[in-house]
């Protein structure tokens, strides 16, 4: 079902055009004043307009132009007694689609059909772009390893659909950039992304910000405010740690993403915004529900499609291809032209810390290291301290003093590694994120050579 604008200052003559297509099926909005169809337009932007062309506050060609400036994929139509021939060729010229002179409705109908037949063959055509842009639009997310790419073919399966995510992953595993390859890859990319990190918004002003105002709503309201939710209109809207938002903001969210209606704070107007729904948490939701502190009926209204990011300790080498991005632009930053690299210690240490922080965490942590380092290599020594020295390694529960060094952390890791599987060198070879190869290299080297049986 289509949503077709009818706008003539004549009334009857208005109701006469909505009743011709009202077999049809659509969504059918009529209006006397073309200023009103242009304030619809920005909650929700029709697939076909029908206008006069002889009004007293914009002719039919400037009510197109105007509404092109907000809806650029609206098709046109001009019903009109009045217009000659040349103001016909001039608004062709300008992309309507027909002008008709007094039709009737079989006319009226079949029109209409053409002009929503090139509606959907302009969006078919974003697709397409879409389409052939394909993995170029992923070129800002870095990642080879298994449990990365499982991510992003999830990402190009899910992007193209407008259905509601829900991603979810520990803080800093970088949710966002997630976020912004569904938007570039889906047929929306050309309009907005809005974020909106709830937490960082306080509780008595995020209403406002994500569903905006009327003058006089509330002290300080001075006049209209559009919320984050128009301003989305026909694109993304995400919202960040979602988990954080409170009980009655979650009610609103609700009637948002339910009905696609928002109302702004003090008014009793509804208005229809067409904006795909991305949200992020770092909780567990449903553990949230369980304890009451989020609503069950706004979870599964977010949990359409949910999209797990992994931590960073549990994508292997990414770590090292994310340093290496991340040293190049913080020297590029800094003006860093004389450091080359990072030496093998530092390369080591950074392969060796678990990171909490995930990627967030990472890109601080080389941005400090730059700024100290001596050049011309980035050092072990540059790293923060909680990387080189005293780290715990929690998975193979294991403390490592801060004064050993590398070759002796990494023999005590490996044998107690070894430990903890009963000597199966497959699982601890995986355990450790190396080759079994490896493995028995590094044993060789500690001479301790394997043992006979299989592992």
């Amino acid at each position: 079902m289509a949503l077709v604008f009818v706008v003539d200052d004549d009334p009857v003559t208005g109701e006469a055009i909505a009743a011709a297509l009202g077999r049809e099926g659509h969504e059918l909005r009529t209006f006397t004043h073309p200023e009103e169809a242009l304030e619809a337009a920005r909650s929700g932007p029709p697939a076909v307009a029908i206008t006069d062309f002889a009004m007293p506050a914009l002719n039919g060609l400037e009510f197109v132009l105007a509404l092109r400036e907000l809806s650029p994929d609206t098709t046109f139509l001009v019903v009109s007694g009045q217009a000659s021939v040349e103001d016909a060729v001039n608004l062709m010229k300008h992309g309507v689609v027909d002008v008709l002179v007094k039709p009737r409705a079989r006319a009226l109908r079949k029109a209409l059909a053409l002009a929503l037949g090139q509606h959907q063959l302009a969006a078919e055509n974003r697709r397409l772009r879409q389409a052939l842009r394909g993995r170029r639009d992923l070129s800002g997310v870095i990642g080879s390893s298994p449990a990365f790419e499982k991510v992003l073919r999830l990402v190009e399966k899910i992007a193209p659909s407008p259905a509601t995510v829900l991603l979810t992953g520990e803080t800093g595993t970088g949710k966002e950039v997630i976020a912004e390859a569904l938007h570039q890859l889906s047929p929306r990319a050309e309009r907005s992304l809005v974020k909106v990190h709830c937490a960082a918004i306080p509780e008595n002003l995020l209403e406002s910000e994500l569903f905006g105002h009327v003058r006089g709503a509330f002290t300080g309201a001075i006049r209209d405010k559009r919320g984050l939710f128009e301003q989305a209109d026909g694109g993304t809207i995400f919202l960040d740690e979602i988990g954080e938002v409170s009980p009655s903001v979650q009610v609103k969210l609700l009637r948002a993403l339910q009905n696609r209606e928002i109302q702004r704070v003090g008014d009793a107007v509804t208005r229809h915004v067409d904006a795909r729904v991305i949200a992020a948490t770092n909780r567990d939701l449903e553990v949230e529900v369980r304890e009451g502190r989020f609503r069950e009926d706004l979870f599964y209204r977010l949990n359409v499609i949910t999209l797990h990011v992994p931590p960073l300790r549990q994508r292997g080498d990414d770590v090292l291809l994310l340093a290496r991005h991340f040293f190049g632009v913080t020297c590029a930053r800094a003006g860093r032209e004389d450091l080359e690299g990072f030496d093998e210690g530092a390369l080591e240490a950074i392969r060796r810390y678990p990171w909490p922080g995930n990627v967030r965490e990472l890109e601080n942590a080389i941005s400090r290291a730059v700024t100290l380092a001596e050049g011309p290599w980035l050092r072990r020594g540059d790293l923060p301290e909680r990387i080189t020295g005293g780290a715990t390694v929690s998975e193979a529960g294991l403390t490592l003093p801060a004064e050993i060094t590398l070759a002796q952390a990494e023999q005590l890791l490996i044998l107690h590694t070894l430990d903890r599987f009963d000597r199966n060198k497959k699982e601890a070879a995986r355990a450790l994120g190396i080759s079994l190869a490896t493995l028995y290299r590094k044993l060789a080297q500690y001479q301790a050579p394997p043992e006979s049986e299989s592992p």
